[in-house]
């Protein structure tokens, strides 16, 4: 089950379980209070009438056809009152007025007329001078036959002469009691159920931010660095540009940062890792080579031979030299990559001069392989990059393509503007030679991948390329390599604001 179905289940038993025993408490409470209000009423009814007719009373003419007649016209008056969409058609209150001994002297129904109520509570009562009330059922095991009486004393100069007892009848006042349950219980569902809905929101707001803490902590495994980089092994090149941030959620906030501290940590441990792993496998080439052209020297050899086995030796260690140099440069690279916030320190770098600089450092080696190299970039031309970076990337294409240019060979270095069709600005290094094989093609820029030198058939240290591409990630652009007709081009792609 999912963390959303768990939270919102959890809080939807919570809230029913609530509002069941709220709503049944509620509901059996609303019938005593209807009572109560009934009462309530009656008890002021009853005291206003007592003191009307006490002077009937006193004087004996509680029995008489008038006061009878004048009861009853009262009493069946026609009403046309609609309360709370009840309507209401007649007075639904009954009386009965007794003597100072709890004899009925009247009845409004006409059945009770000389009965001793003297034992009934609410005339019991009010003789003695308490508030007298009863309930009393017609039918004993019906609760809608209930009606209540509430009594009133009749006083006469400051005597007791009476009582008057004035009845309800309980189903009178059923259908407000209904009507106010069935609101209550109408209203309740949808309170639950606008309440589910809004803990589902919440729910989902909650399994939404851990979802995407999930998603940021993944990002920083070693299985989706590998993939984002399949020559890589570490975590740095999943980093995402910006950092996971949520309103109003602090705890998550805490884990993201937790997260990315731990990442951090893990990137060192993991990159220190894999680069001594790397570094001890390149290096152990080389000095393998050194080491035995070393031990042979050891030996009595024609001159030939021992100039042969000592060039080895100088030659394997500007490898080396030049192995330690790169990693070092691709280190610090890679360190500035990862720290992306901190913005590159940019500046205008005229194309022209920068090439020209470039060529002038390779002279000597340009001279002696007898190339042929040509320029075709626009005066004046600038491109807004970081110039060490740039210097270092456009160097490494030199130094492949002179590399894989025959001798007596040529290189055409062109830059093309950008324009509205193609916002980039291009810069491509063309050399005419043999073609890259095609299984080599989509490895040219992995780390420490290398093809075999033209005539000497050494390979490089496989991180001059790798190197350009991450020189163009860190500009936000990017490279392309590959053959044409008589050659091999690579492109840069720098993309201008």
């Amino acid at each position: 089950m999912s963390i959303f179905l768990r939270i919102w289940l959890a809080f939807a038993i919570v809230l029913l379980v609530g509002s069941y025993f709220t709503l049944s408490a509620m509901q059996n409470q609303i019938k005593p209070s209807v009572r109560q209000v009934v009462e309530e009423i009656l008890a002021d009814n009853a005291n206003i009438i007592a003191t009307l007719i006490a002077a009937d009373v006193a004087n004996g003419q509680v029995q008489t056809p008038e006061f009878q007649q004048k009861m009853q016209q009262i009493l069946s008056r026609k009403l046309d009152a609609k309360i709370w969409n009840q309507q209401k058609d007649s007075i639904s209150q009954q009386l009965y007025i007794t003597n100072s001994k709890g004899i009925v002297l009247y009845d409004s129904q006409g059945l009770t007329v000389g009965h001793d109520y003297s034992r009934w509570n609410d005339v019991y009562l009010t003789l003695r001078g308490h508030y007298g009330v009863r309930s009393t059922r017609t039918n004993p095991n019906d609760a809608s036959t209930s009606t209540m009486y509430v009594a009133a004393p009749i006083l006469w100069q400051g005597q007791l002469i009476g009582v008057l007892s004035l009845a309800k009848p309980g189903i009178s006042v059923q259908p407000y009691i209904d009507r106010a349950q069935h609101e209550m219980m109408f209203r309740a569902l949808w309170i639950v159920l606008l309440s589910l809905i809004v803990s589902g929101g919440v729910a989902w707001w909650l399994r939404h931010g851990i979802e995407q803490v999930r998603r940021y902590a993944l990002a920083f495994t070693p299985r989706s660095a590998t993939e984002s980089h399949p020559q890589d092994s570490g975590y740095t090149s999943s980093k995402p540009a910006k950092p996971l941030r949520f309103w109003i959620a602090r705890e998550l906030n805490d884990l993201t940062k937790t997260i990315d501290d731990m990442r951090e940590a893990l990137a060192g441990k993991a990159y220190v890792e894999n680069y001594v792993h790397t570094l001890t496998h390149e290096l152990k080439s080389p000095l393998t080579a050194i080491a035995a052209s070393a031990e042979l020297l050891q030996d009595d050899l024609p001159t030939a031979d021992r100039l042969r086995f000592a060039e080895n030796i100088h030659e394997q260690t500007e490898r080396l030299q030049l192995l330690i140099e790169r990693l070092l440069l691709l280190t610090r690279l890679e360190k500035q990559q990862d720290h992306l916030e901190q913005p590159l320190d940019r500046e205008s770098v005229l194309l022209i001069e920068q090439f020209k600089q470039l060529l002038h450092e390779r002279s000597a080696l340009i001279q002696t392989r007898q190339l042929l190299i040509t320029l075709d970039i626009p005066n004046n031309t600038t491109l807004n990059a970081e110039p060490f970076w740039l210097g270092q990337a456009l160097g490494n294409l030199l130094d492949n393509a002179i590399d894989f240019t025959p001798q007596g060979g040529r290189i055409h270095i062109s830059v093309t503007l950008a324009t509205a069709q193609d916002p980039h600005l291009r810069i491509q290094i063309q050399n005419n030679g043999q073609a890259i094989p095609d299984y080599a093609l989509p490895q040219v820029f992995d780390r420490y991948f290398s093809l075999p030198r033209p005539g000497s058939g050494r390979k490089s240290t496989g991180i001059g390329l790798t190197l350009v591409r991450e020189v163009m990630a860190l500009h936000h652009g990017y490279a392309q390599i590959e053959n044409i007709a008589d050659g091999v081009l690579i492109s840069l792609y720098f993309k201008q604001n």
